[in-house]
């Protein structure tokens, strides 16, 4: 088996600290514990909300002159109850409670952002407030930067529909909401039971953009301007399959990054190396200027743009990578030698690939000769309708590409 090192090269620089949130403290609440609550391909909520609070907690402790930030667990072999959580805020009094979680749906194609805010039962916020305002700053951030739709920001009461229990508690609904002496939120990340969502959110670098996302709103909330962003981050796909391509290498300046591949991630969440891919590049610490981002994979002809780079957000740039492996036939209908086939039926020819349906028309030479008409499916299926076969009689169809090899 080839054994592919991936070394991700990140700028490094010192950043200038954030300066407004001195006397303000944050209690990080990765939702759930261990490996609770797994994902389609096998990655959980609990794993992946962890990383993103730790890395959350990393930038505001090295980034801004915040007071403390407590996170209600560090690792993940703790196992951590409700109760212990909203305790551990309420005793050491934190300024803010934001739990982070991604969500879950019978639906394998749902993902969608969400916060829920904490709501008493009369509709108004639990106090004290502020929940439903930076969850109203939190959804728009979340959402834009993950790049999938969204569900909104809702009361937790309304939300539930005005449980029964909503009623007789008087609200809010959910727990953490409910018993904590902070203002508070809790935000869902996308949906881990879609496969291409928790696909992506394995990549470590994946993690760390969602954590800024947490960040930026804390900063808007504290009416703090944010500092120049830096990043650009995007997905590398096979423009014909759409697929996300595992081992691409990006380049953007002197900095290098490698999409990951079954041999440095995958290999974790499955016994088939073709199964999981995400094609995710992110880098940080850009400097506000124009570069020339290079991607390169094998088998794929290389692409190479000149991108400039947002001052105020992460700058998306998704690569389409063309394949350098010629079409092949993959299937007929009749097989080869097949001497049974009806004169009057079509013939069905499909290739691994889409195809220039003219040029491959044009190209197709039956022996002995006949005239012939034909139509695409998906420009990748083509079906024939000879005008006429003589029965008892072998044919041979040539396609030849325009160096006249033989498809």
């Amino acid at each position: 088996m080839k054994v592919l090192l991936i070394i991700t090269f990140l700028s490094v620089i010192i950043r200038a600290q954030v300066t407004g949130l001195e006397g303000w403290d944050l209690f990080i609440d990765p939702g759930h514990s261990q490996d609770e609550n797994m994902g389609i391909n096998g990655y959980s909520e609990a794993r992946e909300v962890l990383k993103v609070g730790l890395h959350l907690k990393d930038i505001l402790e090295n980034q801004t002159d915040i007071d403390t930030v407590y996170i209600s667990r560090t690792n993940d072999n703790q196992s951590v109850s409700l109760y212990q959580r909203t305790n551990y805020a309420n005793t050491v009094s934190a300024s803010w409670y934001h739990s982070i979680h991604s969500d879950a749906s019978s639906n394998p194609n749902t993902n969608k952002t969400l916060l829920l805010w904490g709501q008493l039962n009369n509709g108004n916020p639990d106090p004290p407030v502020g929940g439903e305002d930076m969850s109203s700053l939190m959804i728009d951030l979340l959402t834009d930067g993950m790049r999938i739709e969204t569900t909104g920001s809702w009361g937790d009461c309304s939300f539930y529909t005005w449980s029964d229990y909503c009623q007789e508690s008087g609200g809010p609904y959910l727990y953490v909401n409910r018993n904590t002496n902070m203002p508070s939120e809790l935000s869902e990340e996308g949906h881990h039971s879609n496969p291409a969502q928790n696909q992506l959110v394995m990549n470590e670098e994946y993690k760390r953009m969602l954590a800024y996302l947490f960040f930026w709103s804390f900063l808007e909330y504290h009416e703090i301007e944010r500092p120049f962003v830096g990043q650009i981050a995007g997905q590398i796909f096979d423009v014909e399959s759409e697929h996300p391509i595992n081992g691409a290498m990006i380049q953007v300046g002197e900095y290098q990054y490698v999409t990951d591949t079954y041999e440095s991630l995958f290999h974790e969440f499955s016994s088939d190396e073709n199964e999981l891919k995400n094609g995710f590049y992110w880098f940080e610490g850009l400097a506000d200027s124009s570069y020339g981002v290079i991607v390169s994979a094998p088998g794929y002809y290389s692409d190479t743009t000149q991108i400039s780079i947002l001052d105020t957000f992460i700058t998306f740039h998704d690569i389409n990578l063309l394949s350098s492996e010629p079409p092949i036939v993959v299937e007929t209908i009749p097989v080869e030698g097949d001497t049974l086939f009806p004169a009057d039926n079509p013939i069905e020819i499909y290739f691994s690939r889409p195809m220039d349906t003219t040029s491959v028309f044009s190209s197709i030479v039956f022996s002995p000769f006949t005239s012939f008409n034909g139509y695409w499916e998906n420009n990748q299926s083509l079906l024939l309708f000879p005008d006429s076969l003589q029965f008892e009689t072998n044919y041979v169809i040539t396609i030849f590409d325009e160096s006249q090899d033989v498809y």
